[in-house]
């Protein structure tokens, strides 16, 4: 791993754990053990530190997306693997999730990068859907536009589950995979077959 893999895994680690309101570049090289010019040498702001971590996760939903292309499997089974890998970004990526519209207000190209990828996958996921639809597991009547604002809030569910959980579950001791495995599924109940 070289230093500025090293800086952004310690960054991620100390953003999860103490948000992002008093973390400091310096906080971040003193905790590694390096010099602040050092830091300074690979990522000149914190903004560049949480935009560069932020297109991490980007990278990661990239991977994972779900795309017709996989003929075979079962909405359901989709579904699951969707829930599993979208938990574990969540929660490696916590502390933008928990604090994503003042990450957005602070840093603009994060909130620009992420309407560009809530447009390109509405298409895709409404193409999954009909294609589910076309094999009989998923609603076929539902007209495209309820289709498009079904996208909307599945991102809705899934990009701020973890603030509602960080204000609601942990205080209950609920399980978070669970909770939010219920929530997702919750949100696709009137569309399944």
């Amino acid at each position: 791993m070289n230093t500025k893999e090293k800086i952004i895994s310690e960054a991620l680690k100390i953003y999860n754990r103490d948000g992002i309101r008093t973390v400091t570049t310096r906080q971040i090289a003193q905790e590694m053990g390096i010099s602040a010019g050092n830091l300074h040498y690979h990522f000149k702001h914190t903004e560049d530190i949480i935009f560069h971590i932020f297109q991490l996760l980007e990278a990661g939903y990239e991977k994972m997306i779900l795309l017709p292309e996989k003929r075979g499997v079962s909405f359901q089974q989709l579904l699951d693997g969707f829930i599993e890998g979208s938990y574990v970004l969540i929660d490696k990526y916590r502390f933008i999730f928990e604090n994503f519209v003042e990450i957005c207000n602070w840093i603009p190209r994060i909130a620009e990068s992420y309407r560009r990828l809530v447009e390109q996958r509405e298409g895709q996921l409404v193409s999954l859907f009909m294609y589910y639809a076309d094999g009989g597991m998923f609603r076929s009547e539902i007209p495209l536009l309820n289709l498009k604002r079904f996208v909307r809030q599945l991102f809705i569910v899934s990009d701020f589950w973890s603030s509602s959980y960080a204000v609601l579950g942990r205080q209950q001791g609920i399980d978070p995979f669970e909770d939010y495995r219920q929530t997702i599924h919750t949100a696709f109940y009137p569309y399944l077959l």
